[in-house]
Parts: structure tokens; C-alpha cells; sequence
């Protein structure tokens, strides 16, 4: 009894003394999965709860620590297997899970500027503008992405200024000229802005001009005495022109050539340039097919062209993840009863030299031989019922087919031949037994997809050759069929049938037919088969398609003769600067610098507008407690609504929008203030949460706080964005006020 005592005291010690001893080595989450073992085996014993609870706690502090000092390193992997150590020893800590969606937030947000980089690397200015804003938006202190952004900013403000002409006036000015010499009138422009003027050569007859405009800045004369004069004008320096009859030859001496070189990451280099050719005339294009490049030499406007065409082709296809499940049922019954008297024959064998010595009947007798059938009685019956399940998973890109073959590469005999040395040489061909399916989706705009669909389900039947000479049986289903299905919806192929019934009766002649009787010299033999094969497919669409902005699928290209970002006459569209000013009655001072860049907008919580008398207004703002939330699929997570600035706000009333593919709305709750009525329920898409508060006159005891709380159910694995819709503030006074509003996300894992 004593050593049964022992024994259980130290297989109980056991796991308590690895713990310490993992303690002792600050290897925290080992520490906690012993102390869980020893609990696991006595839940009542009180110590090994405190311990286990004591051991979680400094496991997720101590991991804690680590990830975020690795984090501050830049070491992002790292710090996120520390982070996630520390929630397998402590699951749901709050600290732990904001550390790590800030981890996987600037690991995303790394990822997304090094493809920014490279993008704009590759010349793609625009669209690597599109990716570091992304990823300042995944993470706001992302300090390279803030500084790239800044950086193309600043090219395009030097761009602007570069192309800017030096003028001495700013000031708008009138023409009035009839039947004017040309010279005069170009000098005249020129000498009321302050530009030097040059003429060409070939300008040296006196062309009359006549010309009437009223406040017209500098580029709108400019257009038009050069639409009138058939010129055109070459900028030299900031403050220098020349002026150049317009005709072919003339623009091919003064026009600047460039030489571009893009990089295409999507379509190919020959389909792009066939695209090219279709719609322009470029003067030099070369395909680099190894490097998927495209060489184009031609004027600044032609390349500019080229670029936006490019841009808009050059997109990323749309992706999906198409969901097989492939079931295969067989039935089979077989039952074998009665009396089997082998091949059903009698044979007697005479010897075919007799003895004549004795008698001849007893040499017959000792000599012959007389072979009777053997006799079998055979009760045997057999149930099968099996069932093939395959469930694969593909992801294709829009336009391509994908195969699966699930099943075996069988080697079936084509031909034998015999050499005249007598090898034999035999060829086999193999085929493909078991199932097969292809599939060739086709997805549209609006992510549903068209599919094309094959199946094919063979097996491998009976040989109906011989041993030496084999010919096998295969048997075979097809289907095809051409669908339309939705994103996440499910089809269903069927009805894939094939059925079997034997039944062979063999009988003793005579003694078989007797009633009754004629059962005992019988052998029945009966067999039923049938397989059925179901199939279920389901398209998700993982990336649709990459459209373009509006802006970019539609410009202006200039007229038939020539490419132009802009039309001849677009400057005179609107009035010059200084003329809308002079009709504003504002006065421009000179040296009050213009800044070009418009500012960014204030964040949450940092909303201030210009007011008058040089006072400062603080609008309200609405913002997320997290810049991003996880959850676990099927889960639930709380998304806190925060208000800024409460003071003198009396009604709110927004629509918080999300992808309702990743995310389903479960209910809202208000929040930490005191309200007169507060409603959230979704909209009748179910992708928008529409939430309506009034706030009570003795609600506001601070500034800003959490206004509500909305509960979502995550859907399937994904990334959904939380972005505010339509919002509106009433204030006391009774007048609406647009708050201000920032982003978050979902990750759905």
C-alpha cells in the first residue's frame, strides 16, 4: 500500500517538477503546459489551479515583453511567434492580441512598400502612389510609406513648377488685333508677361492676324495666335520661347524624343504592344519577350499616352478558389446458393490394349478408369456498400483550366513485336483510370463566375482477352456542362447512375427439373451492382477584378494628326486665375507663397479647422478603438465605436460599411455615455450597419469616449475593411455637421 502511495505521489510531482524546472529557464509556455497536465489529472486540487494561473500570467508578460522589444527591432517574425506563444499560454489577453494586429499590421504594411517600390521602380508612379497610401492606411506610423508618399508628392509639385513659365505679370490682358503682322502680335504677348521670344527661320513673310480676346493669361493667348498663325511654340528655358511654323517637318527638328522602358508585371509585352499598335502610331516600339518589356521611343506627350494605356491593360486578372467534393457510391449484392457438381460430366477411360490371358471383363475391370463430377453445396451471400469521397481544392486564375486526376496511370497493351531474332518487344500506353475533372471558370465583374465543367469517372473492368493476350474492360461516365453560379454558391451534378442485375441458374439435366427435388441438383448465382457518383462545386472569388479609376480608363489623346494630354483650347475653358480674383474683389499679394500640395486631412481626434479672427473650430470625429481587429472564423468580435469632441453634439446618425462575404452583423449595444434612444440594425444589403444615437443633456462628462459597440460574426477567412458611410452631427443649435472619420479592418483567419 505504501509503495502504491509513492508511486502516486511522484507520477502527480512529476510534471510539477518539469515545471519548475522550466521556470527556472524562463521557458514560459512549457512551464504552463505541464502545470495543465498536472491540473488536467486532478481539476479539484486547488494548488496546481493557483500554479497553472500563476504561470500563465508571467508567460504572457514575459512574451509580451519579448515580442514588442523584437517588434521595436524591426524583427516582425520574430516578435509574432513570440506574441503568439504568449496567447497559447494566455488566449484572449488584450494586451497580447493588440500587439499582435499591430505586428501583422506592419508586417503588411512592409510588404505592401516593398511591392510599392518595385513598382515604382518600374515607372508606375501612379500605381505605387495607390500602394503606399494602402499600406499607411494597414498602418498608419508606417514611416518609409509616409515618406514615399511624400516623396511623389513632392516630384509631381517639381514636375508642376518646372513646366511653369517665369512670367513678370500675372495679370490678364486683352487682344485686339485685325489684319496685324504675326511678329507683333506674338512680341506684344511677350512683352506684357515679360518672355523672351525667338522666331524660326522658316517664319519670315509677314502672315496678317486677326484676334480679339479679352483677359487672357499668358498660355491662353499663347493657344490662341498659335491656332490662328498655324504655329507652335518650343519652351527653351522658364522664361524663353520659340516660335515654329506647324507642319510635319518643323515638329520633328524641335520636338524632344524620349526613350521609356516598361516593365509589365501582368500581360504579356506582345499583346501589349498589338494593343499599341491598334490605337496609336508610335514611331519605335521594341518587345523584349524574355524580359516582358516594352522599349518605346517617341515624343513626351506620345509616351505619356502610352503610359495610361498601359496602366489601364496591365492590371492584375481576377482569382478563384473553386471547392470540389466528388462522392462515389457502390452497392453491391451477391448470393450464391445450391448444389455445384463441377464441369457436369462423366468420363470413363477404356485401356486401349487388353491382356488375353484371364478373362477380358476382369482385365477391363482392373485397367478402366471411370471419373465422376465433384460435388459443392454453396450458401453464400454478400452486402457491400462502399463509398469514394474526394475533396480538392483549386485555385485558378480567370480564363484558365485547371485538372485534377484522382485515381491510377494504368499500362495497357498497344502492340507486340517480334524482332527476327526472336525478342519480343512489347509497347504499352498508359491511361488515366479513376476520376477525372477539368474545370475553366470565367469570372465576372460582378464576381460570379461561368463555369466550365468536365467529369469523367472510369474504372478498370474485366480482362476480355486471355492471359498471354490481355484486353481490359474500362468503364466510363462523362458529363459536361457550362454553369453560371454566384460567389459561394453551390452546385450540384448528379444522377450519374449505372446498375447491374445477374442472375445465372445451372441445373443437372432431368434431375434439375424435378419439383422440389430438382432445387438439390441446382446452383443459383445472382448479383446486383449499382454506383452512383455526386458532385459539388463551389466557386469563391479570392481577387476580383483590378479596375481601374474612371479617370484612367477615359482621357483625352489629342487629335488625329496629333497626341495631346489636353485640348487646344481646354486653358480657355476658365477664366485666368487673376481674373477670377479681380471678380472676387480679392487682391493677390506678391509675396505670399502659394502652397500646390493640398494638405492631408486631420485624423480622429486631430480635426481642426481654420476659423475667424485666426480661432480655431474642433469639428467631431468618429474612428475605431483598433486600426485592426482578429477574430477567428465562425467567431464573434466587438468593433467599439469612438466619438471625439461631444461638446454642444446632440445627434449622431452614421452607416458603418463592410464586406458582408467576410462579416455578418450581430447587434450593437451603446456605449460608456447616456443616451435618449440609440438603434443599429443593418441595412437590407447586409453589408452596412446604420446606427442612430441622441445623447441626453447631462451625457457629456468628457470630451470623447466609445459612442457603441457592434458585434460581428466572422464568415469565412478574409480581410474586410470598416469604413464610415453617410454621417451626420446635430449640434445644439440645431445645425448638421459632418464629422470627420478614419478606417479599420477585419481579419478573418
Amino acid at each position: 500500500m505504501v509503495v502504491v502511495l509513492c508511486l502516486l505521489v511522484a507520477s502527480c510531482a512529476g510534471p510539477i517538477r518539469k515545471a519548475e524546472n522550466y521556470e527556472d529557464k524562463q521557458e514560459w509556455i512549457n512551464a504552463v503546459i505541464e502545470y495543465r497536465k498536472a491540473y488536467n489529472d486532478e481539476p479539484r486540487n486547488v494548488e496546481y489551479k493557483s500554479r497553472l494561473k500563476h504561470a500563465e500570467f508571467k508567460a504572457a508578460d514575459y512574451y509580451y515583453h519579448q515580442g514588442m522589444l523584437l517588434l521595436e527591432r524591426e524583427k516582425i517574425d520574430e516578435a509574432i511567434v513570440q506574441l503568439q506563444q504568449g496567447l497559447t499560454a494566455m488566449p484572449g489577453d488584450e494586451r497580447l492580441m493588440q500587439a499582435m494586429n499591430k505586428a501583422l499590421s506592419k508586417r503588411e504594411a512592409n510588404n505592401l512598400y516593398q511591392e510599392g517600390v518595385l513598382i515604382e521602380g518600374a515607372g508606375n508612379a501612379d500605381e505605387a502612389k495607390r500602394i503606399f497610401q494602402r499600406a499607411v492606411n494597414v498602418y498608419p506610423d508606417h514611416k518609409a510609406a509616409s515618406e514615399a508618399l511624400a516623396n511623389l508628392e513632392n516630384k509631381k509639385i517639381k514636375e508642376r513648377d518646372t513646366e511653369k513659365f517665369s512670367l513678370t505679370s500675372a495679370s490678364p490682358i486683352s487682344l485686339n488685333f485685325r489684319q496685324a503682322d504675326m511678329r507683333s502680335v506674338f512680341e506684344f504677348v511677350a512683352k506684357s508677361f515679360g518672355i523672351n521670344i525667338i522666331f524660326d527661320e522658316a517664319i519670315k513673310t509677314i502672315s496678317p492676324v486677326t484676334v480679339f480676346a479679352k483677359d487672357v493669361s499668358f498660355e491662353q493667348a499663347l493657344a490662341l495666335i498659335n491656332v490662328a498663325t498655324k504655329t507652335f511654340y518650343k519652351k527653351i528655358s522658364k522664361n524663353t520661347i520659340i516660335i515654329v511654323p506647324d507642319s510635319k517637318d518643323k515638329r520633328g527638328q524641335y520636338e524632344d524624343h524620349m526613350m521609356r522602358t516598361f516593365y509589365l508585371s501582368t500581360v504579356r509585352a506582345k499583346e501589349a504592344a498589338d494593343i499599341l499598335r491598334g490605337v496609336m502610331t508610335i514611331r519605335k516600339m521594341i518587345v523584349n519577350e524574355p524580359l516582358n518589356t516594352l522599349v518605346v521611343r517617341d515624343t513626351e506627350e506620345v509616351i505619356r499616352q502610352v503610359e495610361k494605356i498601359i496602366d489601364v491593360n496591365d492590371r492584375k486578372p481576377a482569382e478563384i478558389v473553386l471547392e470540389v467534393e466528388i462522392l462515389e457510391m457502390n452497392r453491391t449484392k451477391a448470393e450464391r446458393l445450391g448444389l455445384d457438381l463441377g464441369s457436369y460430366q462423366i468420363s470413363a477411360a477404356v485401356p486401349s490394349a487388353i491382356a488375353l490371358s484371364g478373362s477380358i471383363s476382369g482385365a477391363i475391370e482392373k485397367a478402366s478408369l471411370l471419373t465422376l463430377p465433384s460435388a459443392t453445396f454453396r450458401f453464400f451471400k454478400q452486402d457491400v456498400d462502399a463509398r469514394t469521397l474526394a475533396n480538392p481544392k483549386v485555385r485558378v486564375v480567370n480564363g484558365k483550366s485547371a485538372k485534377i486526376h484522382i485515381g491510377d496511370r494504368v499500362p495497357l497493351r498497344v502492340s507486340t513485336i517480334i524482332n527476327t531474332t526472336g525478342q519480343v518487344n512489347t509497347t504499352y500506353d498508359y491511361k488515366d483510370i479513376g476520376i477525372k475533372l477539368s474545370v475553366e471558370p470565367t469570372i465576372n465583374l460582378d464576381n460570379s463566375s461561368s463555369v466550365k465543367l468536365g467529369l469523367e469517372v472510369s474504372s478498370l473492368g474485366a480482362n476480355l482477352g486471355t492471359a498471354t493476350e490481355p484486353a481490359f474492360l474500362i468503364g466510363s461516365r462523362n458529363a459536361e456542362t457550362f454553369m453560371l453560379l454566384r460567389d459561394g454558391e453551390t452546385a450540384i451534378l448528379g444522377g450519374l447512375i449505372r446498375d447491374e442485375d445477374r442472375k445465372t441458374v445451372v441445373r443437372v439435366p432431368l434431375l434439375g427439373d424435378i419439383p422440389a427435388a430438382g432445387s438439390l441438383f441446382s446452383s443459383y448465382d445472382m448479383s446486383k451492382g449499382r454506383t452512383d457518383v455526386l458532385l459539388t462545386i463551389t466557386p469563391r472569388v479570392v481577387r476580383g477584378w483590378d479596375l481601374p479609376a474612371k479617370e484612367v480608363r477615359q482621357f483625352y489623346s489629342g487629335t488625329e494628326d496629333k497626341y495631346l494630354d489636353q485640348a487646344p483650347f481646354q486653358s480657355l475653358a476658365s477664366p485666368s486665375s487673376a481674373a477670377v480674383k479681380e471678380d472676387a474683389g480679392i487682391q493677390e499679394s506678391p509675396q505670399a507663397p502659394v502652397n500646390e500640395s493640398p494638405a492631408a486631412p486631420p485624423l480622429p481626434g486631430q480635426s481642426i479647422a481654420p476659423g475667424i479672427g485666426g480661432n480655431v473650430i474642433q469639428s467631431p470625429a468618429l474612428g475605431f478603438s483598433k486600426p485592426a481587429y482578429m477574430v477567428i472564423n465562425q467567431d464573434e468580435v466587438d468593433v467599439q465605436i469612438l466619438f471625439d469632441n461631444l461638446a454642444k453634439n446632440r445627434e449622431i446618425a452614421t452607416e458603418i460599411q463592410f464586406n458582408s462575404k467576410v462579416l455578418e452583423f450581430v447587434g450593437g449595444d451603446a456605449g460608456e455615455f447616456k443616451v435618449g434612444f440609440f438603434q443599429a440594425d443593418k441595412n437590407e444589403a447586409g453589408d452596412a450597419v446604420r446606427l442612430s444615437a441622441g445623447l441626453a443633456n447631462d451625457a457629456v462628462s468628457k470630451e470623447k469616449g466609445i459612442l457603441a459597440t457592434l458585434r460581428f460574426r466572422a464568415l469565412k477567412p478574409g480581410v474586410s475593411a470598416l469604413t464610415y458611410g453617410a454621417s451626420s452631427v446635430k449640434n445644439a443649435a440645431g445645425d448638421i455637421i459632418n464629422p470627420q472619420s478614419n478606417i479599420s479592418r477585419v481579419i478573418v483567419r
